[in-house]
């Protein structure tokens, strides 16, 4: 899978997480974020931007978006497509009428001539499944919008509020896990 990586040199982003360090006591919430992301950055971190890889990863030859982004402790993805090229991801147990953390919107022009619909959420393997606070985290993943496995996600956590995102675990889905998943999409 594509995605839009955020790269900068180990020691220039050590250099400019020692710099936002000694001038803590001016930081805004945005400067956090920024340090956070210069200090992952300089520990040989990937950060990507989750939301523009979506974006810039297009459209596949259905018209639905390649990638699709979710909150990790939700099973299922709708996504809205509107006539100026603008949508929205969310989860399809999600209240449309309420916008929060389950919905990503995506400005104008992402989208030309998308349709909608509904992907599932590959599962994350126990290796990999966070031991508690699931619901700081996301799946991006190569969306399948018909009722198949999808494959080849990442588990991203958020640095703050900014399209950035650390990747915290990246994994091909094996044929075991395509074949249980298989199994549940008749009975979701």
């Amino acid at each position: 899978m594509k995605t839009e990586a955020i790269t900068l040199d180990r020691a220039k982003a050590r250099e400019l997480y020692r710099a936002y360090k000694t001038h803590r006591h001016y930081s805004e919430p945005m400067d956090d974020e920024i340090r956070r992301a210069y200090q992952l950055l300089a520990q040989g971190r990937l950060i990507i931007r989750a939301i523009d890889s979506v974006v810039k990863a297009g459209l596949d030859d259905d018209g639905h978006p390649k990638l699709a982004l979710l909150r990790a402790d939700k099973k299922e993805v709708r996504f809205q497509a509107w006539h100026d090229g603008s949508g929205y991801m969310e989860a399809a147990d999600y209240p449309s009428n309420r916008a929060g953390s389950l919905r990503f919107k995506f400005p104008n022009g992402s989208f030309v001539k998308a349709k909608g619909g509904r992907a599932l959420m590959p599962t994350i393997p126990v290796m990999h499944r966070p031991r508690r606070g699931l619901a700081n985290y996301h799946v991006l993943w190569e969306a399948e919008w018909r009722p198949i496995p999808p494959r080849d996600p990442f588990l991203l956590r958020r640095i703050g509020k900014a399209d950035m995102w650390l990747v915290v675990a990246m994994w091909d889905l094996t044929e075991v896990e395509r074949a249980a998943l298989a199994a549940r999409i008749g009975n979701a």
